[in-house]
């Protein structure tokens, strides 16, 4: 079914799923619904090595009855370190299965940073809506060891407001460094509760379906002085709130906005660590690098209305594009680059190394502002040219 005649809620379920895709791969893969229950998983045994029925085994009888009947637990017997990144492999709900086992295995399991999924805890008790919010809450604040990463990709929290507050409290209260934090919608608009910003310990933090209200608070210390990665997935978030949320990521270094929205829309990049700036089929209509002395790499796709990208100063960029010479304006130290143009060198970007373009070549004017292009850019070592064929 086409797009076009699907409702607004019908086409943002529709897109979820692929902004899901770009995320981050989760932690420990998700267990299939549908696995049968003859998997190599159910014949495995912690306190037992016999091998599966129909196989040869060549060992000498007396030898493999010894093995088989020592009926110690050989698994317990290892370090706790050992034994703390076994359990970090496993999904979720079947990690706090260990504490089970044996008194020793509880204190590892309490001693073991955790990773919390939403899809393990769904895919395993097919919770309903208001049950698996309570879950992944529950989850974080029973655990009594740290929480190392967190992925919340398949709930709504309308109407579950309290919860994920208290989700979040008590992520901030156990430091937690990797968060994805998604909302399924509906609605579009939930707004992000204040206390993200108390976590303050987050190296990694992607957010996706949210209002997102950043207070100007340029004045105090930052609220995320370690955050090195930053992903704004078809949030809302008005021009004014980038300034100061760059402000306090000091150390960020890449950030990604993929189908966001901007009011008004010009998304302003100033930060003096960015390495990595990705805009991807956002609502925006102007690209400015302002100030960023350490920025490498700046990709960006558009789509439906001509904007400008400005570069001002970005001495060390090394890597740019699409650059869809029909949609896109460059700009470069304040002078527009137009077709055909007598490049000066402050028109320049000598650090450039790589770039991608789409082109029309059936229209003059594209084909001539490409090879414009390629004076303002004197080191280029790698051109990469996707051909748009024009639509009649």
């Amino acid at each position: 079914m086409a797009l076009a005649v699907l409702s607004a809620q019908d086409r943002i379920d529709s897109i979820v799923p692929y902004l899901i895709s770009l995320l981050p791969p989760p932690f420990v893969p998700a267990p299939d619904a549908d696995d049968s229950s003859n998997s190599d998983d159910d014949h495995f045994s912690l306190t037992s090595s016999d091998s599966e029925d129909g196989v040869a085994d060549d060992r000498p009888a007396a030898a493999q009855t010894a093995q088989d009947d020592d009926g110690r637990d050989h698994i317990s017997r290892l370090p706790d370190d050992l034994l703390s990144n076994i359990i970090s492999r496993l999904p979720t709900n079947e990690a706090a299965r260990t504490m089970v086992l044996s008194t020793r295995w509880r204190c590892v399991w309490a001693a073991t940073p955790l990773l919390v999924d939403d899809a393990h805890l769904r895919a395993a008790d097919g919770l309903c809506e208001l049950r698996a919010v309570r879950a992944v809450s529950r989850c974080v604040a029973a655990h009594p060891g740290p929480v190392l990463a967190a992925r919340v990709t398949r709930l709504s929290f309308d109407q579950h407001e309290y919860a994920l507050q208290q989700l979040i409290a008590n992520l901030a209260a156990r430091n937690i460094q990797d968060l994805i934090l998604f909302n399924r919608p509906w609605p579009l608009d939930l707004p992000l509760p204040g206390d993200i910003l108390s976590c303050a310990s987050l190296t990694r933090l992607y957010i996706g379906l949210w209002r997102w209200r950043f207070p100007d608070t340029t004045a105090n210390s930052p609220a995320f002085p370690n955050l090195q990665e930053l992903g704004l997935f078809h949030t809302i978030i008005e021009d004014r709130e980038v300034d100061p949320l760059l402000a306090h990521c000091p150390k960020l270094k890449i950030l990604s906005f993929a189908m966001a929205y901007s009011f008004p829309s010009c998304l302003r990049i100033r930060s003096r660590s960015l390495r990595i700036v990705v805009e991807w089929l956002c609502s925006v209509d102007e690209v400015i690098i302002e100030d960023a002395p350490c920025l490498e790499r700046l990709f960006f796709e558009s789509f439906a209305d001509r904007r400008p990208v400005k570069i001002v100063h970005a001495p060390r960029l090394e890597v740019l594009g699409f650059l869809d010479l029909q949609l896109h304006a460059l700009e470069i130290g304040g002078i527009v680059i137009r077709a055909g143009m007598n490049v000066r060198a402050s028109a320049m970007l000598p650090s450039l190394k790589i770039l991608a373009v789409k082109v029309q070549f059936s229209h003059a004017t594209e084909a001539k502002m490409l090879h414009t292009l390629l004076r303002c850019f004197p080191h280029l070592q790698t051109l990469h040219v996707m051909v748009v064929y024009a639509s009649y």
